[in-house]
């Protein structure tokens, strides 16, 4: 049996892989936001959105994957959960995808989404 050490290192070393692919291709933007759930993997993950924080195609994906709603595994509420953390300029043309987020029954959707939906309001006050 391998220790949780090994685990926790292997996690890393499959996470770094991840950060080197890059958030372009689809199915490792799902894998990016799976390793935010992740204790050993989180912080260096969260460290690779806040750096793309800017990048418009990337905020698209992240809103269509939360959009997939709670059928689709942990990716939609990981998506969420960096969605409520943008810049509030970046999340202004998405504000009817929030709302609808927001009514979601699920509330790891529903939260992140009120979250963004606050600081959007905030801005506008």
């Amino acid at each position: 049996m391998q220790s949780s050490e090994h685990h926790r290192d292997q996690a890393i070393a499959a996470a770094g892989e991840a950060i080197r692919k890059g958030h372009h291709d689809a199915g490792n933007l799902r894998a990016l936001l799976i390793f935010t759930t992740s204790t050993p993997t989180s912080q260096m993950i969260e460290s690779y959105f806040a750096a793309h924080h800017y990048d418009a195609g990337l905020l698209a994906s992240l809103v269509d994957i939360a959009l997939e709603g709670d059928d689709a595994g942990d990716a939609p509420w990981a998506a969420a959960n960096v969605l409520a953390e943008l810049p509030v300029e970046l999340l202004l043309p998405h504000r009817a995808s929030l709302l609808e987020l927001s009514r979601h029954e699920w509330s790891y959707l529903h939260q992140p989404a009120r979250q963004a939906l606050a600081r959007l309001e905030n801005r506008d006050a």
